[in-house]
């Protein structure tokens, strides 16, 4: 009898900003658990590891890279200019105040301009951290995806320069500028799947896994903890978005879901904490995974 396994297994990467970094965590795991990678799909956080692993096929080589760029000024200046004001219960009374002030500071910039940050340094930040590579330079096969404002369209990078691809997967609506291109204007993958599902099957997979790092929403308690309409809408947005990940995520042959607490999409504070549990995640499907990719026939 011969020793056999799905000709191509595919690992999905989904969206997710800051808890994106539990994808470390979860490779970590899949390769030490002898788990074959075939190939990487990558939306948002998830094109950026799926990209430098892709590129160096080595986790630890993807994590310094990641470590050293969250240390970086370039990056620490932008940070705090992406910051929201958390409202806190024990604030006292002038601090509400503060914070309220604040909030709209951040909603007039938002009113004002189509991103945070701007062009020229949304350009400087994908350079950090995949210089000026091409897809011709990896190691394995890597795609990852944008949407068109213009028209609705997933559009899909698999060739060219990684910096542009990467700038249009990871360029959060509100955020991060939209990426012009070709007559397009490119916003997040994440807009139009949370984990890339779709994109994982342009491969003609045998097998997908999926990494699903995003928060389930929570039950709210009181009619009070919605202020106002911007409330409403995002509310409204993350319970369509809820909906969306559940049905998407029942269309991949595993799911990996690492507990990433609360955190913000936006909190890069808690490094180890991501990725050891995107790695615990993991460990715990690497016996169904071999079940499902390896037999003798």
């Amino acid at each position: 009898m011969n020793f056999r396994r799905k000709r191509k297994v595919i690992l999905a990467l989904g969206a997710g900003g800051a808890r994106g970094l539990a994808h470390i965590g979860v490779i970590r795991a899949l390769v030490t658990g002898g788990i074959p990678i075939d190939g990487i799909a990558g939306i948002s956080f998830g094109s950026i590891v799926g990209a430098l692993y892709s590129l160096y096929l080595d986790i630890d080589t993807v994590e310094q890279k990641l470590r050293e760029y969250l240390e970086s000024p370039l990056f620490q200046e932008t940070r705090r200019g992406m910051e929201l004001p958390h409202e806190d219960r024990s604030l006292s009374f002038l601090e509400k105040i503060q914070s309220t002030i604040k909030k709209g500071y951040f909603f007039t910039k938002a009113l004002s301009r189509t991103s945070m940050i701007t062009p020229e340094a949304f350009v400087l930040h994908m350079k950090e951290l995949v210089r000026d590579h091409d897809f011709l330079d990896l190691n394995i096969p890597f795609k990852c995806s944008s949407v068109d404002l213009l028209t609705g369209d997933p559009i899909i990078f698999s060739d060219g320069k990684l910096v542009t691809a990467l700038q249009a997967s990871c360029a959060t609506p509100g955020f991060f500028p939209p990426v012009k291109l070709h007559g397009m204007l490119l916003v997040d993958g994440g807009v139009a799947e949370m984990v890339p599902v779709f994109l994982a099957r342009s491969f003609k997979p045998d097998y997908i896994i999926g990494v699903d790092v995003n928060r389930e929403i929570e039950p709210i308690i009181e009619e009070t903890d919605i202020h106002h309409s911007l409330d409403v809408v995002f509310r409204s947005y993350d319970i369509t978005r809820e909906f969306a990940r559940v049905y998407t995520s029942r269309e991949v042959d595993c799911i990996i879901r690492p507990d990433g607490g609360s955190g913000h999409w936006s909190d890069f504070m808690h490094f180890d904490f991501y990725v050891q549990e995107g790695y615990k995640a993991a460990r715990a499907k690497i016996e169904e995974i071999r079940r499902q990719i390896f037999w003798f026939g």
